[in-house]
């Protein structure tokens, strides 16, 4: 069961928490100097432009993360080993130590948006829930003896008496907490992919890119996490694909061109039916989500009402709307499969026609 702590608790928690990692960090060389500055700054820039484009995707994924969040921010801070942490107020902050890695861009926006999914996760709040609970527990079963006026033994007793109660309480949340960190990174994971769909990365890059990554990687805690991370996410590669746009389009020829936009390319042509009452085209993919944060897309003109995207399992489907059956037909392209609409009168029409001209031309060859 999740526990989180309210919103006003959680924040101070996480801000102590992440302060306490800044301190406890070595600090970078400072200040810079000319080339060096430079690259500082492009690397600034770099962070603060992919922060940007995740936090709109955030905040078009999850609506209501507005509720709770009002932004997010970026921040660089000047310690010499690769490391990032967050708080529960939506502060992302990257180690300058990061930027000696080069990483990419694939792996640079996956580490901001793993952070950013630990905020939207609620993490944080889960974290100060466990630390205020086992203070309670501290509290009840190590209670401090009252402090009796010129007694200095029983002043030396309630000290070590609270001491070993506040070291039970932070021995005891840090256990707990570890205990489930696989958990949250795994769903921090999940979310921060889920954020790169929405800006339409591919899901493979990114996987072969933490592997890539990986390699440079030292053997702290927080490379371990990364290197976690790289196998976390080249797994739901395997796993699952995901549908992350549906656009419509005129192909010419009176044709209608449906565009499913996926995150990694179809190995094989979804299967598909069609239903006569009412008229629909349906197609089925298997090992694939529902990316779009929607299950229903309305669309205006001709004989296309709409569709709906419906995940059941690790299968999504895919039903298109019609007033009145059409033919179709399907190719893969890339990343994107296309579904091409025609009237069936027109198809009928254009048979008709082929079979003309070869009756024309067998009377020629008389």
């Amino acid at each position: 069961m999740q526990m989180t702590a309210p919103a006003s608790v959680s924040t101070v928690y996480s801000e102590a928490n992440m302060q306490l990692s800044l301190v406890t960090a070595a600090n970078a060389d400072s200040p810079c100097n000319g080339a060096e500055c430079e690259l500082n700054r492009a690397f600034d820039q770099r962070v603060l432009r992919l922060g940007t484009d995740l936090a709109q995707a955030a905040f078009a994924t999850y609506p209501d993360l507005t509720r709770r969040l009002g932004r997010f921010e970026f921040v660089i801070a000047e310690k010499a080993d690769p490391g990032s942490v967050s708080s529960a107020a939506g502060t992302v902050v990257i180690f300058r130590g990061v930027q000696k890695l080069r990483l990419d861009e694939d792996t640079l926006g996956f580490l901001i948006a793993r952070e950013m999914g630990h905020v939207i996760g609620r993490h944080h709040e889960e974290n100060a829930a466990t630390g205020i609970w086992f203070s309670v527990l501290a509290a009840v079963f190590m209670p401090v003896t009252s402090i009796i006026s010129g007694s200095a033994a029983v002043a030396q007793t309630t000290a070590s008496a609270s001491a070993a109660s506040s070291a039970a309480s932070f021995i005891g949340s840090r256990i707990t907490i570890a205990s489930y960190k696989q958990d949250q990174l795994h769903e921090a994971d999940a979310i921060a992919m889920k954020l790169l769909d929405g800006l339409g990365w591919s899901r493979k890059d990114v996987a072969d890119a933490l592997i890539a990554n990986s390699r440079v990687l030292g053997d702290d805690g927080w490379s371990k996490d990364m290197r976690a991370s790289a196998e976390d996410v080249a797994g739901m590669v395997i796993e699952h694909n995901s549908i992350t746009g549906l656009n419509v389009g005129n192909a010419g020829d009176g044709k209608t061109l449906i565009t499913v936009g996926l995150a990694q390319p179809l190995a094989d042509l979804p299967a598909g039916f069609t239903t006569d009452d009412p008229p629909r085209i349906i197609l089925d993919f298997p090992n694939t989500t529902n990316g779009l944060g929607i299950s229903a897309q309305a669309f205006f003109g001709g004989d296309l009402l709409g569709a709906n995207i419906v995940q059941s399992g690790g299968r999504t489907r895919l039903a298109i709307n019609l007033n009145r059956m059409l033919s179709y037909s399907t190719r893969i392209e890339g990343n994107n499969l296309l579904i091409a609409l025609q009237d069936e009168a027109g198809d009928n029409a254009a048979a008709d026609g082929m079979l003309r001209f070869a009756r024309a031309d067998s009377r020629l060859g008389q």
